[in-house]
């Protein structure tokens, strides 16, 4: 008897199973697709050279071919709009030289596919060069925008030539065929709103065929394709084209032609790849399959056929059917093989309006629903102006315009970007100290004056857009009561001679509105070329210790506290008896380091208290203090070492003197244990004085480490 899973434990579930029907099923609604939208963008293209029969073949061959050589779960191929125009768009151009070049329609296809051969070849290279994984970095109105434009570009090129008719000519039969181009549109639309998940555009395009054939209206209609007998495909003549002829009138069209396409291709094809992985959990190198794809695309345009390609749309339906198999997009395939083996005798029946309504549903889908949305042109309305800018060039101008326009909107997206985030934070409040250790009297009078530091940190590659951005932000944010400006410059690696210029600029006008202008961390090549009055420092924290220091400067002799000319213990000293003071200053040893020499190093066993009597002592997490992180700086009358004084514990951080000699004193615990027994209640205060020295340390570390976090 089977027994039930222990309590707690999450029962198995089978994986989903697909079965031979649901495959074959998946793969007809592709082809239900594929069939109106394929046929409609090839049987226009070789309707230019009269020869439909290789419309016929550029369905059926290619993806046959594809398919049974790269296949892979839940990936269908097809001729992909953005191929299929690319093959148009070259018909066209080397069509309008034919007859000055004396070129033949075989001749006309050879030259045609030897650039869709090129588009696929630098698609390789793409691939090949691992660049695929680039076209993540395309901003995205740049990315909708060639979507946008391909299927802007589907539905003008349905429009210019009549849906069908031949042209755009005020005629009857215009009027026939943009009534029934419209109809399966509006009947594509309305399926689409009623089963959003079943493909309705191949039910409504055989139902409107259906209807005219019935009513006898296919008198008014151009078929999609004349009543033919069947027919091989035909090879192009690659011999007897002009090469040179042709290259010196289009080559430069015809090039930007392939980059164009392989470079939409290649991102589409990228970006499904991404899909499979993250949705479908099938794991693949996308620059590996544009390499295969591109090889054997390579092949077939050289044989005068539209290259089948990866088709999202289609894929999207297969997988929305069941689980990633190899079965559906093999179905699809030998689907498609039927429709170019039979289309000879069936084709005719269909109106070229019933397609050229298909491509317009087409062209529609092909516009990402994002460019549609109220929402987004509320919440980002600049990203949408520039997508429907790269989208109208390209359906207007043609790819060249539209790659133009694409960079140059890249550039000035990828600057205002980068200029947007050159401020990687700022302290406009005084947040930030530095870590210079002073005693009470001199934070209480800094502490509400401190307000007049504003601190920038930077990051990012500096150039002149970004600078020129940099320095309108900071501009802006400085406000009339800061007397201070410190710029952060540990997080940019490089600056080039333009920023340069706009931070001089920045400097003096800065300078001239009474803000004393500081820099920290600039590399010593920007340093050499700023060539400006700016205070330059090592790091923020040595910056930050300047401004606290000019601010203390402005004290007036009422604001300073009077200090006894001789006290060795400085603030631990204070409330001892006279006694008790005199014993305990007998203990403290006299010692000195010299500029650069360590004082004590993290990790030894030592438990001495140690007083700064004049200089500054650094700690930090290694010596040199350059190379490790500065801790803190004490200055005359502070302690240091107050850890391993206290608990014994070895000592956390090296010490040492980095501007100049310093004289110290030292108190070691055997000395301080001693004088405790002869005065306790001294001690207490001792004690006392030194935990809050310690508090206070604290609350900086901790404003500090809140700055750094907010």
């Amino acid at each position: 008897m089977p027994t039930a899973p222990p309590p707690n434990l999450p029962v198995p579930v089978a994986p989903p199973r697909h079965s031979p029907g649901n495959a074959l099923s998946a793969g007809l609604l592709a082809a239900s697709m594929t069939i109106p939208h394929a046929l409609g963008l090839c049987l226009p293209a070789f309707a230019l050279l009269g020869m439909p029969s290789m419309a016929l073949w550029s369905v059926a061959l290619p993806i046959l071919a594809i398919t049974l050589l790269l296949s892979r779960p839940g990936v269908v191929y097809a001729p992909t709009t953005v191929v299929a125009l690319m093959f148009v768009a070259a018909l066209q151009t080397v069509g309008s030289v034919a007859s000055p070049l004396g070129m033949d329609n075989t001749q006309v296809l050879a030259a045609s596919g030897a650039t869709m051969a090129l588009g696929f070849a630098f698609q390789w290279l793409i691939g090949a060069l691992r660049l695929a994984t680039l076209a993540r970095f395309l901003p995205i109105s740049v990315a909708q925008g060639f979507a946008a434009g391909v299927g802007l570009s589907i539905v003008l090129s349905q429009v210019h030539t009549g849906f069908g008719a031949g042209s755009l000519l005020p005629d009857a039969q215009l009027a026939w065929h943009a009534g029934a181009a419209l109809a399966v549109v509006a009947l594509a639309l309305w399926g689409q709103w009623h089963w959003p998940r079943a493909p309705a555009l191949l039910p409504v395009v055989a139902l409107v065929a259906a209807v005219v054939v019935a009513f006898g209206w296919d008198r008014h209609f151009n078929p999609a394709m004349p009543l033919t007998s069947f027919a091989w495909p035909g090879l192009p003549d690659w011999r007897g084209v002009p090469w040179l002829a042709l290259l010196s009138l289009k080559g430069a069209a015809l090039l930007s032609l392939a980059f164009l396409m392989a470079l939409v291709n290649s991102l589409e094809i990228l970006v499904f790849n991404q899909e499979l992985a993250l949705e479908h959990g099938i794991a693949t190198d996308a620059n590996r399959a544009l390499c295969r794809e591109s090889l054997v695309a390579v092949v077939l345009a050289l044989l005068g056929l539209i290259p089948a390609s990866t088709s999202a749309s289609r894929s999207r339906i297969v997988l929305q059917a069941g689980p990633p198999n190899r079965s559906a997009p093999l179905w699809h395939a030998v689907l498609m093989l039927g429709v170019g083996l039979t289309g000879f005798w069936w084709l005719h029946w269909v109106p070229m309006a019933c397609l050229a309504g298909a491509l317009l549903m087409a062209g529609y889908k092909q516009v990402p629903a994002m460019m549609w949305s109220r929402r987004v042109a509320r919440a980002v309305p600049a990203t949408l102006v520039q997508s429907w800018l790269v989208a109208l060039v390209f359906a207007i101008a043609g790819g060249v315009g539209a790659l133009v326009t694409g960079l140059f909107v890249a550039t000035v997206l990828l600057l205002r970007q980068s200029g947007s985030r050159v401020i990687r934070r700022a302290h406009l409040d005084g947040q930030l100290r530095s870590r210079r250790q002073r005693r009470a009297a001199a934070e209480d009078w800094l502490n509400p004056r401190i307000g007049s530091v504003a601190v920038f940190e930077l990051q990012g590659v500096m150039s002149f857009g970004v600078a020129a951005y940099l320095a309108e932000q900071i501009s802006a944010a400085v406000r009339s009561s800061h007397r201070f400006v410190l710029l952060d410059a540990s997080r940019v690696p490089a600056w080039d001679s333009t920023a340069l210029a706009q931070l001089r600029a920045l400097v003096r006008n800065l300078e001239q509105r009474g803000a004393a202008v500081a820099l920290a961390a600039l590399d010593a090549a920007a340093q050499q070329e700023l060539d400006t009055q700016a205070r330059v420092f090592y790091d923020l924290d040595h910056a930050l210790e300047w401004a606290e220091g000019q601010i203390l400067e402005t004290r007036t002799p009422a604001d300073m506290p009077v200090y006894p000319a001789r006290e060795p213990l400085g603030e631990l000293g204070e409330g001892l008896g006279t006694a008790a003071r005199n014993a305990l200053e007998a203990h403290l040893q006299a010692r000195q380091a010299r500029l650069g020499e360590q004082v004590f190093a993290a990790g030894e066993q030592e438990r001495a208290l140690l007083i700064v009597q004049s200089g500054h002592i650094t700690l930090a997490t290694r010596w040199p203090a350059h190379q490790g992180l500065r801790l803190a700086t004490f200055g005359p009358g502070m302690p240091f070492g107050e850890m391993a004084f206290l608990t014994g514990a070895t000592r956390s951080a090296s010490a040492g003197a980095e501007h100049d000699t310093v004289a110290l004193l030292q108190l070691n615990r055997a000395a301080f244990d001693a004088w405790a027994l002869a005065y306790p209640q001294d001690a207490l205060v001792f004690m006392r004085n030194l935990a809050l020295l310690g508090a206070r340390r604290l609350a900086g570390t901790t404003r500090q480490l809140r700055a750094a976090l907010e």
